[in-house]
């Protein structure tokens, strides 16, 4: 039998994947070359790698990539550049290996916005809830650190107790837990708190995504980061999303629990395999996740969802997931094709 936890909480990693019927691409090699939209002169360093991966490359002085990746990966291509908007790609298996000329804009300059109340939060206060939320509550946060805030800009809203956040350049992290410098395009944040009888300020949901690209901090990871990546990577949402497509949730530590009783652990997994993808719908409203007879999570979804050959699931708006897992943020976070090579 299961304990209540003790509070709730959203968390939407940095895939954004988009799903297609379209077969995929036998070659495993995608070459392009990105240009300016203004001029159509070659951009040289451009960043082109696949959402949420450590698979990535840059133009050459031609503004030319080749990129090899994995079989039956589904994460978006994503084009980036600082002063450019991204451009991001989700059909590139359409193409049999040969892209179209990618153009990308400047960003176009900003005006502040106003609002209507008054912020009351010093920005210290609102950078420091933000890593909280962001780069979660674990051993590992205490290693991880937002190299450049000073390009986010945060705001937090006193009549709806919400904090947002948002950043016109990639977030770059150094994460010497785990041995990666991750860059983050963070798209959208958003915390919202609630206040209890006895004043203290709860965290209630907290929702963020983006893109993001890692690169190993040294040349070979050190025997102490490869245990931290284990360490991270059993019970996280990247492995319990690979054994629930694979079928052995249990064999990996994995127990699901309905109304605090141990149930069979698909009994209300509606499951069905296709080629590239497995269909997921859960039956129920709500299970919890028990790994390892210690680490408990909530999992809850509003729509069925796909997963990919490398664990990845989409859309990632309809998961939710409460409890342990929520609460690892993006200080544990592992590339999609962490274990496959």
């Amino acid at each position: 039998m299961l304990a209540k936890k003790c509070f709730f909480r959203l968390l939407i990693l940095c895939v954004i994947p988009v799903i297609s019927s379209t077969a995929q691409n036998n070659q495993n090699e995608i070459k392009g070359v990105v240009l300016s939209a203004k001029d159509s002169i070659p951009l040289i360093g451009v960043s082109v790698y696949f959402d949420g991966t450590s698979i990535g490359v840059s133009t050459d002085q031609k503004g030319r990539f080749e990129l090899n990746f994995e079989a039956g990966i589904n994460s978006p291509m994503v084009i980036s550049y600082v002063g450019y908007e991204p451009v991001i790609v989700d059909n590139y298996a359409t193409y049999k290996g040969l892209v179209p000329v990618i153009y990308l804009h400047e960003k176009p300059e900003e005006l502040e916005a106003v609002y209507l109340e008054d912020d009351p939060w010093t920005r210290k206060k609102k950078l420091a809830v933000f890593r909280r939320e962001f780069l979660g509550r674990t051993e590992a946060t205490i290693h991880c650190k937002i190299k450049n805030e000073e390009v986010l800009k945060l705001r937090y809203f006193p009549s709806s107790q919400t904090l947002i956040a948002y950043a016109d350049s990639p977030l770059i992290i150094e994460n010497k837990y785990l041995g990666y410098k991750v860059y983050y395009t963070l798209q959208e944040f958003e915390a919202e708190f609630i206040t209890n009888l006895q004043g203290l300020r709860l965290t209630n949901r907290v929702y963020y995504e983006g893109v993001c690209f890692f690169n190993e901090l040294r040349k070979k990871a050190s025997k102490k980061i490869i245990k931290n990546r284990n360490i991270s990577y059993l019970g996280s949402s990247l492995h319990f999303m690979r054994s629930l497509a694979a079928h052995n949730l249990e064999e990996n530590g994995f127990k699901i629990f309905y109304n605090s009783w141990q149930v069979p652990a698909y009994k209300y997994f509606e499951m069905k395999k296709t080629t590239n993808f497995t269909k997921v719908t859960l039956l129920v409203d709500q299970v919890s996740v028990l790994y390892q007879d210690f680490e408990q999570s909530e999992f809850m979804t509003k729509d069925s969802f796909f997963i990919d050959t490398f664990g990845n699931h989409s859309p990632p708006n309809v998961i939710i997931f409460g409890g342990h897992i929520s609460m690892s943020g993006v200080s544990e976070l592992l590339p999609l094709d962490y274990g496959i090579h």
